[in-house]
């Protein structure tokens, strides 16, 4: 059968064969279609006009089926089956549906994010996350579909972008143990050390998107008409604390990662100046998506589990 013939066929038809076949009345079936009797009888006519057959042939009261009305009450009942599940409002059982995820994030996003949910989704084997780094042009790739969701620490501005504050975030300074900084007078009484104290000192800058002048703190230091030395630039979180062990260097990172690197490696922790501020820490994801229940079930685990209540 063609298309086109496909085009001619009144998919009404095949809920009223099965009316038919199920009650063996014309009446019957038209109280359960809500119809009436003439029409279901010219329903039947073209049913057997369709199938070149007369499906159902009158035996006393009833109607009783023919061998290929039999024979075509399985096939119907799957194809209405199928028809009504392709306008079923869409779900998703993390239990038993297969899904990948892409996301773009820094080490960090991985270390704040995602890390913390992973014992939840170890209950879930047919769920898998394919973590890409950011780049410039994840927006696109969100709208194309090549991405599910941004973990970012800056506002996304476009409007066919959805967004999810999960937390604010402050910045702190990491050294490694006995480094002299940790005598200066406000940090060893628990303050932030003012600015000038911090760029005494080299740094190890980690950049996102490779970008060293656009960061915050950059731009904070301009700002200021202050310049810090940078030791060593680079993109990774996690990378950075092993580089400050065995010198002098100092990082500036957000706090949740720097509580763990200082936990971890024996380095010592402190809030950074005031000036450096706090920033807001996102999941995006495209308007393409909205109705996604997979990957809203995502993004709800993910809030459930790391979201600030204070940011919903």
């Amino acid at each position: 059968m063609s298309d086109d013939d496909l085009t001619r066929i009144d998919l009404n038809l095949l809920v009223v064969f099965s009316a038919l076949i199920e009650t063996g009345s014309v009446t019957r079936a038209a109280e359960r279609l809500r119809s009436s009797q003439p029409a279901v009888s010219r329903s039947l006519a073209r049913l057997r006009e369709l199938f070149d057959d007369p499906l159902l042939i009158k035996s006393g009261k009833e109607m009783v089926p023919t061998p290929r009305a039999l024979a075509l009450k399985g096939p119907v009942a799957a194809a209405l089956g199928d028809i009504r599940r392709l306008f079923k409002p869409a779900g998703f059982d993390p239990a038993i549906d297969r899904r990948r995820f892409r996301v773009s994030s820094t080490d960090y996003g991985v270390l704040s994010v995602l890390a913390p949910v992973m014992g939840e989704l170890a209950t879930t084997p047919n769920i898998e996350i394919a973590v890409d780094p950011l780049s410039d042009d994840d927006h696109q790739k969100l709208a194309s579909g090549a991405l599910d969701m941004v973990i970012i620490g800056r506002t996304p501005e476009r409007p066919e972008l959805y967004r999810r504050r999960l937390f604010t975030e402050r910045r702190a300074c990491l050294v490694r143990e006995h480094h002299p900084i940790t005598r200066d007078p406000d940090v060893m009484a628990g303050r932030p050390p003012t600015i000038d104290a911090c760029l005494a000192w080299p740094h190890v800058v980690i950049t996102v998107l490779g970008d060293l002048t656009g960061s915050h703190v950059a731009r904070q230091l301009r700002r200021l008409d202050k310049r810090r030395q940078v030791a060593v630039q680079m993109p990774y979180f996690s990378v950075a604390p092993l580089l400050i062990e065995q010198s002098d260097a100092l990082l500036i990172l957000p706090e949740r990662a720097a509580k763990r690197f200082a936990e971890a490696r024996g380095l010592v922790m402190f809030e950074a100046p005031d000036v450096f501020g706090t920033f807001d820490y996102w999941l995006v994801w495209h308007e393409r998506a909205r109705r996604d229940p997979a990957l809203h079930w995502l993004i709800e685990r993910i809030t459930a589990t790391v979201g600030d209540p204070a940011c919903a």
